[in-house]
């Protein structure tokens, strides 16, 4: 009794210690990002007053739309002219498509013209300060994860901020003339193996669900391949991409690869976690009925999941649907033009769904009833 006792209250204090840490990391990020204008080499301005006047804009199409002309008073936080106000001007619309609607105690940055002596002769609103906004939703990401996911919340964190090097890292080594498609292949093994192990840690279900997802990922992605290469690319409009400086059709098949290696992961831990736990619950379960339990949970996922997957892409697309639409274009040629990069996008993944459920219950099986793994792994 005295142990478990001890072991409660260390327990309880840990969470206590990781709470207050927590507040204070929090903190000193809300207190940083609100005072970190002299870390920035660009002039930023802090908006002190605005005085707006309406008027309306007409388009070609007889459209019109309110704008708001506004007179801004903001006093520059950094640079040689700290301290000093200064008068901006902006225009903003009803759309906010291409301005800035600008409120007091917003920051924004600003170029600075000067004479001979350096005074200060006009100023530009050049974009809008966020960095304080992505902090306060970040800090909501991190609170909400932590409270509800625990040490596996911790774990997921940990697992986002590495694939989110491994990301950059991507970049950076295409930006240095690395072939674009092999990093990104190896990425895929970093991407799956990183993320289940840092979250499951090594057993059996971790190896499971690493296996279906490669497997699954690699058989969708050819899939892919053979059917749009022997539909020599019909009704694929590669030209949403044609801006790059890059061969359209591969940074497609990157962009199918890494859309569809998420969903394919989340079916596979899902899948694989679940079929573990039924194992663990009854070891003498027979391998028929982990199938039909497998495949049961796989047909509850697979609907939602596609779901998701077609909201996801669809969902990036709102706005030129909607400039499309205001500007009388047909529907059905927004859907075949414009959105079909999305639609194809989302069927692709939804295979990837659809054949990740047989191939992780294949793997889970076979580890779990068939297969022994050295003692340095649990089950």
């Amino acid at each position: 009794m005295k142990n478990l006792s001890f072991q409660s209250l260390f327990k309880n204090k840990r969470i206590l210690v990781s709470a207050i840490a927590l507040i204070i990391f929090i903190c000193a990020s809300f207190f940083i990002v609100n005072n970190n204008e002299g870390l920035y080499s660009k002039n930023i301005a802090k908006i002190m007053s605005v005085t707006e006047k309406n008027s309306q804009s007409k388009s070609q199409n007889g459209k019109s739309e309110e704008i708001t002309e506004q007179n801004i008073k903001a006093i520059i936080m950094n640079g040689k002219h700290k301290g000093q106000t200064i008068g901006l001007e902006n225009t903003t619309s009803y759309s906010e498509v291409n301005d800035l609607n600008l409120k007091p105690k917003n920051e924004v940055f600003v170029s600075i013209s000067e004479d001979s002596k350096g005074h200060i002769i006009s100023c530009k609103i050049n974009d809008f300060k966020r960095d304080n906004y992505l902090v306060y939703i970040t800090s909501l990401f991190v609170v909400l994860i932590l409270i509800v996911g625990g040490i596996k919340g911790f774990k997921s964190l940990a697992s986002l901020v590495i694939n989110t090097l491994i990301f950059f890292l991507i970049i950076e080594m295409f930006l240095n003339n690395f072939n674009l498609a092999s990093i990104f292949i190896v990425s895929v093994f970093l991407f799956v193996i990183l993320s289940i192990l840092i979250v499951c840690g090594i057993n059996k279900k971790a190896i499971s669900a690493i296996a279906a997802a490669i497997a699954s990922t690699f058989i969708t992605m050819l899939i892919a391949l053979v059917v749009i290469k022997l539909n020599h690319s019909n009704g694929v409009h590669f030209e949403e991409l044609e801006f790059l400086t890059h061969p359209p059709e591969q940074l497609f098949y990157i962009e199918l690869l890494i859309g569809t290696l998420g969903a394919i992961m989340d079916i596979a831990i899902s899948i694989s976690s679940s079929i573990n736990e039924i194992f663990n619950s009854n070891p003498a379960i027979e391998k028929k009925l982990l199938i039909k339990s497998g495949r049961e949970i796989g047909k509850d996922i697979m609907g939602t999941m596609s779901n998701t997957l077609l909201f996801a892409y669809i969902s990036g697309s709102i706005p030129i649907i909607l400039l499309l639409l205001r500007n009388e274009f047909p529907i059905s040629n927004i859907v075949g033009e414009y959105l079909s990069l999305e639609i194809i996008r989302a069927l692709v993944g939804s295979i990837g769904v659809v054949l990740s459920i047989p191939i992780t219950i294949f793997t889970s099986i076979m580890l779990l009833k068939n297969t022994r793994i050295g003692g340095f792994i649990k089950s």
